[in-house]
């Protein structure tokens, strides 16, 4: 069997599905699944209407993805679930951190060089593009490489929820993609 490419895996995948139980007893099927073995990696917690399933400190590293499950009782009846999987939200805003800065120096590269230009000064002010452009690189191979560590977990948050959920059924997403 022929393992994916690191491309054909999303950063952060989404899913939409339904499920004919209501949200409680989804609730309590998923709190099961995670306590029917010590020695499991995953935890959870119930947050604002969230259930966020994380890695244990012991199995967790700094690229182990987070599940975020959204459940929305219907009119009709059933539940919609909404699914996240993604890195965790610290390193998630650390990264578009990274992004803003490089994006800042390269926008002050252009003030500065512009001034330089204007006021008939050396313009120096550019050699900043460049150091702005490598930071940018410099994050986003870091994000290929934290994708390449966490993509195995991601699979295993994936199979935790087919496994919890049965009889679920996809409204949206690429289950190709995890």
């Amino acid at each position: 069997m022929n393992q994916p490419s690191l491309n054909e895996y999303q950063m952060r995948p989404r899913y939409k599905f339904s499920n004919e139980r209501t949200a409680a007893e989804l609730r309590s099927s998923l709190k099961q699944a995670l306590s029917s073995d010590a020695n499991w990696p995953l935890q959870y917690k119930d947050t604002h209407g969230h259930l966020i399933f994380s890695y244990k400190k012991k199995d967790r590293h700094t690229w182990s993805p987070e599940m975020d499950l959204n459940l929305e009782e219907q009119a009709e009846g059933g539940t919609l679930i909404r699914v996240l999987i993604g890195p965790a939200a610290g390193i998630w805003t650390f990264f578009m951190f990274l992004y803003t800065i490089c994006i800042l120096i390269a926008a002050g590269s252009f003030v500065l060089s512009y001034s330089q230009y204007v006021l008939n000064k050396t313009i120096w002010g550019f050699w900043l593009l460049p150091i702005a452009v490598l930071g940018a690189v410099a994050v986003y191979l870091a994000g290929l490489y934290g994708k390449s560590r966490a993509i195995p977990q991601m699979i295993f948050l994936k199979k935790f929820f087919d496994a919890a959920l049965p009889k679920s059924v996809l409204l949206e997403g690429d289950l190709r993609k995890v």
